[in-house]
């Protein structure tokens, strides 16, 4: 391993940076296991159990609030590192268990490295490439992770079937990662504060224009209404006579793919849409989804949701461009890390606000709870273009 990036091949270096983002899920892969577990430990309520899900994914919001403070202070690859080893081992280890406490602290544990490694590919990202390679880079990083989650969830359903305890296994995408940052990673310049000392937490932040945290709320509040459609796609699938959950699996399968491949293209179109490319992800995103519900087949639900993960796959990527593009080095990890952190606590707690809408507006669960975010969506992405639209043309007279 070189010790300066910049001696570095780019085409090698892209393989620890991507590597990083490969296991872009905490929870996803024990998910086809639930039912089997449940069944193990009889005595304990399922909600209970269901924190095997979510837990990780709490815990991961938590930590990832203090990365930009962890990463100005501790070299960004030793965190990696440490992070990767924690997910690893967190993740791995109730392969070997029988006691659901037990199991439940490896969650935990999974959980803090996942808040260490999904932030900072990332921020690391911004660090070490720039121009269009750099927004090819936090595409594709996008499309690693929605294949590594594919896997995964692969992997944990067909080790589930016989015996759930080898679900876990599927965290072994992991060692991959570690292994390539080991051999490849070089140490990440870090950001320095303006008297050239480690920065403090009110420098990181308090520099942070309004309109950065504008755009965060923004991504946050699609992000939840979009989280609305999955947690309800099985509930519209079965009780509108569509199909099975094997239908719903497959959908969720497909909008991961849809996912990767937009992406994969996020570069090629910010570089021929610029700002625009994140209300047309929006839209995509809000189209495609309305597809599932007017469709109501087996046929339209698999098209909508292929084209609806293209949107989830473009926004993410072009969110974290934008956030670097209105910060400076010295803000940009941890206003990442922030966006990325309410993008979890919002997925976490949609269930709330799907029984808020449910008791406040009359609608029902499953197909109205489809319908209602497709049109808050598009929406969202005509409010974003007319106001971008009347900025550029205010600056243009200015």
């Amino acid at each position: 391993m070189k010790k300066n990036y910049a001696e570095m091949n780019p085409v090698v270096l892209a393989i620890p940076v991507l590597a990083i983002g490969l296991q872009d899920s905490a929870s996803a892969c024990i998910s086809p296991a639930i039912a089997s577990i449940c069944e193990t430990y009889p005595d304990i309520a399922t909600s209970t159990v269901q924190l095997l899900v979510t837990l990780p994914s709490l815990t991961c919001c938590l930590v990832a609030l203090l990365y930009g403070w962890l990463a100005s202070r501790i070299n960004p690859r030793t965190l990696v590192i440490v992070g990767l080893c924690l997910f690893v081992l967190g993740g791995m280890a109730p392969a070997l268990l029988t006691s659901f406490p037990a199991i439940l602290m490896c969650r935990v544990v999974l959980g803090v490295g996942a808040g260490l490694t999904l932030p900072a590919c990332d921020s690391i990202i911004p660090r070490l490439y720039q121009g269009q390679m750099r927004e090819n880079m936090m595409g594709w990083n996008m499309t690693v992770g929605a294949l590594g989650c594919t896997v995964m969830i692969f992997i944990g359903g067909q080790f589930a079937v016989t015996d759930w305890h080898l679900s876990f296994l599927g965290y072994g995408v992991g060692l991959v990662s570690l292994v390539l940052v080991l051999l490849l990673l070089p140490k990440i310049p870090m950001v320095k504060g303006g008297d050239g000392g480690k920065p403090s937490a009110a420098e990181m932040l308090g520099s942070v224009r309004g309109i950065v945290w504008v755009e965060v709320a923004v991504y946050f509040v699609g992000n939840l209404f979009a989280t609305l459609v999955t947690s309800n796609l099985s509930l519209f699938v079965e009780q509108g006579g569509i199909g099975t959950a094997a239908v719903s699996g497959n959908a969720l399968s497909l909008q991961m793919i849809g996912a990767a491949g937009g992406a994969f293209f996020y570069g090629w179109l910010k570089k021929r849409l610029g700002y625009y490319v994140i209300p047309c992800s929006w839209l995509v995103m809000g189209v495609g989804f309305l597809c599932v519900v007017l469709g109501a087949s087996e046929v339209w639900v698999y098209m909508g949701m292929v084209v609806a993960g293209a949107g989830v796959g473009i926004v993410w990527p072009a969110y974290v461009m934008r956030i670097t593009e209105l910060c400076r080095p010295v803000s940009q990890a941890s206003v990442i890390a922030i966006a990325g952190a309410l993008q979890g606590f919002g997925n976490f707690f949609n269930p709330v606000v799907g029984s808020w809408l449910v008791a406040l507006f009359g609608v029902g669960y499953g197909a109205d709870l489809i319908l209602v975010p497709s049109f808050v969506l598009m929406a969202i992405a005509v409010l974003v273009f007319a106001v971008k639209t009347a900025a550029f043309r205010l600056a243009a007279r200015g």
